[in-house]
């Protein structure tokens, strides 16, 4: 390899690691614990669990409470029954039957308790498990938390080949001559690359189902046009388990018992278990049960089967053998066991935590060898005062999620009774609030070293806490769950042997570690940080460039100019865009909004005064104003706009895909706004 594209595959490793360092470390750690979602969530509640076969469960008494509590005619039902505890989750659709019923249009989750048939809802049975399972992916960012995650997982496969491509000579003599007794850098260096050799499989393998997983709806695009925009019989083909039914009528017929079927489909294959049961159009006409289960491990490794049946006949409208694989649907449920760790049991999670946190560790040491090698003389203050600030507050938010969690878990056991059912809104808060506050004071602790070792200790102490708290609360000591409540064992046991993995290390790490430092070696005065940058500005201020008229770039646009073009590039383009959306007229399509009185609603002027008037404005104040508060105002409104034209334009592909010259218009927007953006951070930074 070239020395030029060595340097390439290099700093293209280390900014596309830099760059999604903090979101890949969420990503890690909270799906290091999402791998035991279940597990957590049955040590949260501290009950014993009972292990009914699913094919036993009394569905016909739950589907009648639900009824005469919901009435169901008219929706369709999705029941999930992979659970570890006694309880499934039944999802009610919205209200199809417009004529006997009043519509419904809000989508309702329950969770049902097999045993006694009390039934929660979503909120009421919200758990810490669950909410670490939704971080792993972001999902409490509204829109797109889940596409950022995916996007993330897409980078870090960049970063993975990348980083393979660079060390591959070395790959080996590499792996064997780590040395802690060396310079930091090259401890961080060899740790880096030896653990990243031993967890590169796993690594590979979470990049591709990640990215797959969070951004596939994106994957499935192309193939839109191949239906001519029929994304309905698309996701028909790609998913038959999720097939809609149009609603037709109700009708008398005599329901037949569920409970039947879902013996009957349980035995219709060896060692095949049921997973998932969907319910069409509940006492309609063209009523249909949909019962899904999958083959043991032993048996096959991905075996998913399928019957659909006719409600008031029971006669098989579609049957899909496990022991036949089917290249869409089997080939998604492969992605999704490999991501989940969803096979060979118990220890196969436990492998995967165990990855997943050495994962987590070379994350750490990327970013480390990233603030050493950035720490020289040779460079100016300001640059090295950037390399530290981005080294503190990527450790103080990675680092402190450890005792951050392990707080979590001891606020959920010591929650009372009565705040129960407020659990998320709870959890959410307190989560998220402690987290932020410990990000703050470690940042400006100003010192990784002390941020490292006070992570690590809160952490142990506080997670050798948890078995205790919660045999003191639950009565679940560990001794006693061993035998007949494994998964309340297993938590324990996680918490234990990760606070005794973090105490040792606490232990090894010694103060002559943090004298190889080069932030040791060469310190920062932050105290006269600002009278250092002083001097070095005026000892370093750059000659004033005399060129003649001819060696002028007759293609610079000065940078004012460009800011006030690409301002009015964006008012015009937005109108422009509502001009797109009477396009349809011609074809027949009516624009006319349900309740249009034929005056337009002050809401509607004020978005058109938002999004096209205020980019003329600052466009016309640009012209003339240069105050610092102007240019953060314009820096700050130009970065709400621009994250609102790229969602605008991601929402246009996925929903609006055959709109071709609107999403045309979105993309030139969206495009516009990241160089305005760019232009105005360089002219706030002049």
């Amino acid at each position: 390899m070239s020395k030029r594209n060595y340097n390439v595959f290099f700093n293209t490793h280390t900014v596309s690691g830099i760059v999604i360092s903090v979101a890949l470390y969420v990503i890690f750690f909270a799906g290091a614990f999402s791998l035991f979602k279940d597990e957590i969530s049955l040590w949260e509640e501290g009950k014993e669990i009972k292990h009914i076969e699913k094919k036993n469960v009394d569905f016909d008494k739950i589907l009648n409470n639900l009824d005469k509590e919901y009435n169901l005619t008219g929706r369709d039902l999705q029941l999930n029954l992979n659970f570890k505890s006694d309880e499934i989750s039944v999802a009610l659709d919205v209200q199809k039957d417009s004529i006997n019923n009043k519509i419904d249009l809000e989508r309702k989750i329950f969770f049902i308790d097999t045993n006694t048939f009390e039934n929660k809802t979503y909120e009421e049975q919200y758990s810490l498990g669950e909410f670490l399972y939704r971080l792993h992916y972001f999902r409490q960012l509204p829109f797109i938390g889940q596409y950022l995650s995916g996007f993330v997982s897409l980078f870090f496969l960049f970063a993975i080949v990348t980083g393979v491509i660079i060390h591959w000579k070395k790959i080996v003599s590499n792996f064997y001559q780590f040395n802690p007794k060396v310079t930091l850098k090259r401890i961080w260096t060899d740790s880096h690359t030896a653990l990243g050799i031993i967890g590169l499989p796993f690594q590979f393998i979470f990049a591709v189902t990640g990215a797959y997983l969070g951004i596939g709806i994106l994957v499935l695009l192309p193939a839109t046009f191949l239906y001519n925009g029929n994304q309905d019989k698309l996701i028909e083909d790609v998913r038959p388990a999720r097939k809609n039914y149009e609603w037709v009528k109700t009708t008398n017929q005599e329901v037949l018992s569920f409970n039947s079927f879902a013996k009957k489909t349980n035995d219709t294959w060896n060692e095949f278990h049921l997973t998932r049961a969907f319910i069409r159009n509940y006492k309609g006409n063209n009523m249909e049960y949909v019962l899904i289960g999958e083959l043991s491990d032993q048996e096959k490794y991905i075996g998913i089967g399928r019957i659909v049946y006719n409600a008031y006949t029971g006669k098989f409208e579609e049957i899909k053998d496990p022991n036949k694989l089917s290249y869409l649907e089997d080939s998604q449920r492969l992605l999704a066991r490999l991501h989940f760790a969803d096979f060979g049991g118990f220890w196969v999670k436990i492998i995967y935590f165990i990855l997943a946190f050495i994962t987590c560790f070379v994350i750490i040491t990327g970013v480390l060898i990233y603030i050493e090698a950035r720490n020289k003389k040779s460079m100016t203050l300001k640059q090295r005062l950037y390399t530290t600030k981005v080294g503190h507050i990527y450790l103080a938010i990675c680092l402190s999620l450890f005792p951050i969690t392990a707080l979590s878990f001891l606020l959920v056991k010591l929650l009372p009774e009565s705040y129960m059912n407020q659990r998320m809104d709870i959890l959410y808060f307190f989560f998220f609030t402690t987290w932020f506050i410990a990000t703050l004071y470690f940042r400006y602790k100003r010192d990784n070293y002390f941020t490292n070792k006070a992570t690590l200790l809160s952490g142990a102490i506080l997670g050798i806490l948890i078995p205790i708290v919660n045999g003191i609360v639950s009565n679940n000591w560990i001794w006693k769950t061993y035998n007949n409540q494994i998964e309340i064992f297993s938590v324990d046991l996680l918490w234990i042997l990760l606070s005794t993995t973090a105490f040792l290390v606490y232990l090894k790490i010694k103060p002559t570690i943090k004298e190889q430092s080069a932030f040791t070696k060469h310190p920062i005065d932050y105290k006269n940080r600002k009278q250092l940058l002083l001097e070095e500005k005026s000892k370093t201020t750059s000659k004033i460039e005399k060129t003649s008229k001819t060696e002028i770039n007759k293609n610079e646009i000065p940078m004012k100019t460009k800011i006030v073009i690409l301002w009015l590039f964006l008012g015009m383009g937005w109108i422009v865009h509502h001009i797109y959306g009477l396009f349809n007229i011609y074809y027949n399509e009516t624009l006319i909004l349900e309740n249009a009185t034929g005056e337009a609603p002050l809401a509607h002027h004020i978005y058109r005064i938002i999004f096209e008037g205020l980019c003329l404005f600052f466009a016309l104040l640009t012209l003339e104003v240069s105050k610092k508060w102007f240019i953060w105002m314009s820096f700050i409104w130009a970065i709400i706009a621009g994250i609102y034209n790229i969602y605008h334009f991601i929402e246009a592909i996925i929903f609006e895909s055959s709109n071709i010259s609107e999403i045309f218009m979105l993309a030139l927007v969206s495009t516009a706004s990241v160089f305005l953006i760019r232009n105005l951070n360089l002219w706030r930074k002049a």
